[in-house]
């Protein structure tokens, strides 16, 4: 495997999301035991996190990168799901496969005066209404329960391509060895150059 190598790619993204998991457990939810007051804090975790993200400007310097962890990590959490090598790999192709399209379609774009936005700008914009019909940022949603979750699951999905398209637009200020916002777009801008984005899922 390689660093072109899309399955060993998503491998490492899986990889290092597990560690997120395993801190934000550690860190913000183990403090309570298991059980009602746990879930309390999983649901503040994750109110609080898409309070701030729906209400982001987007930017280029990672400000985003500590409340969407936050939050991905809370959501799985409330949905009880995981996220697997596979759907990284999704995400990540997803994200690719935009990349190429706006490319190939810019000069289309600027000929009629319109404005698509990066890929970044247009998975927040799909995050940003998932966290509205879920209800978590205003605590105000028409949708019953069940629909709550998956408009929940939805976020999950969207906030998976954001970050991925939101590392790739974000510069590396200084060299690290943090496996941080800059690695993640570190280790999937060399799929960029090899792949013609026709991989989608």
């Amino acid at each position: 495997m390689t660093a072109t190598d899309p399955q060993y790619v998503a491998v490492l993204l899986h990889d290092w999301f597990e560690s997120i998991l395993h801190l934000t457990e550690e860190s913000l939810f183990s403090f309570v035991p298991e059980g009602p007051h746990r879930d309390a804090v999983v649901l503040d975790t994750l109110k609080g996190n898409a309070r701030i993200l729906s209400q982001a400007e987007l930017d280029n310097e990672g400000k985003l990168y500590g409340p969407l962890c936050f939050f991905l990590a809370a959501a799985c959490r409330r949905l009880r799901t995981s996220l697997t090598v596979g759907h990284w790999r999704a995400a990540m192709n997803n994200v690719i496969d935009l990349e190429h399209r706006l490319v190939n379609i810019r000069d289309e774009s600027n000929a009629v005066g319109l404005e698509i936005g990066s890929p970044a700008v247009v998975f927040k914009r799909e995050f940003d209404e998932a966290i509205h019909q879920s209800g978590l940022a205003s605590s105000v949603s028409y949708l019953g329960k069940e629909d709550r979750e998956v408009a929940l699951a939805l976020a999950i999905n969207w906030g998976m391509r954001f970050l991925i398209a939101y590392a790739l637009e974000c510069s590396r200020s200084k060299s690290s060895d943090r496996k941080d916002l800059a690695w993640v777009g570190s280790v999937v801008k060399p799929l960029l150059a090899v792949s013609g984005g026709s991989e989608s899922h």
